[in-house]
């Protein structure tokens, strides 16, 4: 059979979690960490507008959302990082449904290059690599490093990548590990993206879980409205899911610079899925109140607090600065998953299953585990984490 596009990507994580563990059955009552949904409850305000706008089903949405979107968008942005006249075009924030899809259709509107490359973090979020190869670039992969910061070390990039490169993807703040780069990172990376014409598209999803006690991630918006580059070749993605508990609302935006913007408006008029009006009135809602993500993160920032317990420095257990991933180095991240499951019942992502090299040294050692759920589930769950990890290093002979 012929070969397509797709078939030079990796495969899904989730489906290579099925194939190593939907065979084996636990010896106690399932509980999955591996999927990154939340599981606090979304506002309810939010889904009452939902049923109270049903009606608006019957009609196509604007491409560039409502003006009440709009306005909801732009106050979040004004609020939370001080973004406002750097924006002022009418096309520079457009509704998305949900991140996904903007990420994915973003790399259409790269520069074309001969040999062109899309640059992303490794591990992954498995749209970036999808969307380089659908837009006929080859995924080229930067190691998030523990000796980095697990921040990609753009100093790495030779001066053959950076004149091929036609967009680089960063995750900021990173799933899985929770890092964040701060704004001379981000400064760093808008000026090569200026000084080699590629387009830097930052997925900023995570950007409102953070410790309370902590500063709140920055935005590559930031640094436009710094540095007043209204036309800066940027893009900025955010979304609902993680914000406000609403994963399956599937709202969020995309904002940069006017070129880009204007470049990714007049896609989206051809071949963008609309968002729907409903969706729109209740993520209206969700922008304009901060309260309940006030709530939301400080129930992060428990459970946390209890994983620092549980695990004090064992298996390289760091804090993230942001995000509700723990990123831990077990020895074995495929072989340990295989062992909680059977064990513990505990279904966790290996961490060799978000990159492109499923033997690479910086995440075959490591498992990814979403604290998503409630508190008194999160507390068992830990306890039965660290019992399953201690027999499994014990039974390898590791000291982890």
């Amino acid at each position: 059979m012929q070969e397509r596009v797709f078939d030079t990507l990796p495969a899904s994580p989730f489906a290579r979690l099925r194939a190593l563990l939907d065979d084996v059955t636990p010896r106690l009552a399932p509980v999955s960490l591996a999927l990154g949904e939340p599981q606090h409850a979304p506002p309810d305000f939010v889904l009452q507008a939902l049923k109270h706008n049903l009606d608006d089903y019957g009609r196509y949405p604007p491409i560039g959302g409502t003006p009440d979107w709009q306005e909801a968008v732009r106050s979040w942005l004004a609020r939370r990082f001080g973004v406002e006249s750097v924006l002022a075009d009418n096309t520079q924030i457009l509704p998305l449904n949900g991140t996904r899809e903007g990420l994915f259709l973003a790399a259409q509107i790269a520069p074309q290059k001969a040999d062109g490359l899309m640059a992303m973090p490794d591990p992954f979020y498995q749209i970036y690599a999808s969307a380089a190869v659908a837009a006929g670039a080859q995924p080229h992969y930067l190691p998030a490093l523990a000796a980095n910061g697990f921040v990609p070390a753009l100093e790495d990039l030779s001066e053959d990548v950076l004149r091929r490169l036609r967009a680089l993807y960063l995750c900021n703040p990173a799933n899985p590990q929770g890092a964040v780069a701060d704004k001379a990172y981000l400064e760093k990376a808008l000026e090569l993206a200026q000084q080699y014409g590629f387009i830097l598209m930052v997925d900023e999803c995570y950007a409102e879980i953070y410790n309370p006690d902590a500063a709140p991630p920055p935005s590559i918006l930031q640094v436009m409205q710094d540095k007043n580059l209204a036309d800066a070749p940027v893009l900025a993605f955010h979304s609902l899911s993680k914000r406000s508990n609403l994963p399956g609302l599937r709202s969020g935006f995309v904002a940069g610079g006017i070129s880009a913007m204007r470049a990714l408006s007049g896609l989206r008029q051809i071949a963008g899925p609309q968002c729907p009006l409903p969706a729109q009135a209740a993520a209206s809602l969700a922008w304009g109140d901060d309260a309940h993500v006030d709530e939301n993160r400080r129930l992060y920032a428990e459970k946390f607090d209890l994983a620092e317990t549980v695990f004090a420095d064992a298996y390289d257990f760091q804090r993230p600065t942001a995000g509700f991933f723990l990123w831990l180095n077990v020895g074995h991240g495929e072989a340990a998953a295989l062992h909680l499951w059977r064990e513990q019942g505990l279904r966790v992502l290996p961490g060799a299953y978000l990159s492109a090299n499923k033997a690479a040294a910086h995440t075959a050692p490591y498992i990814r585990v979403a604290l998503v759920a409630n508190m008194e589930q999160t507390r068992s769950a830990l306890q039965r984490l660290k019992a399953g990890l201690d027999e499994f290093c014990a039974s390898k002979g590791s000291a982890a």
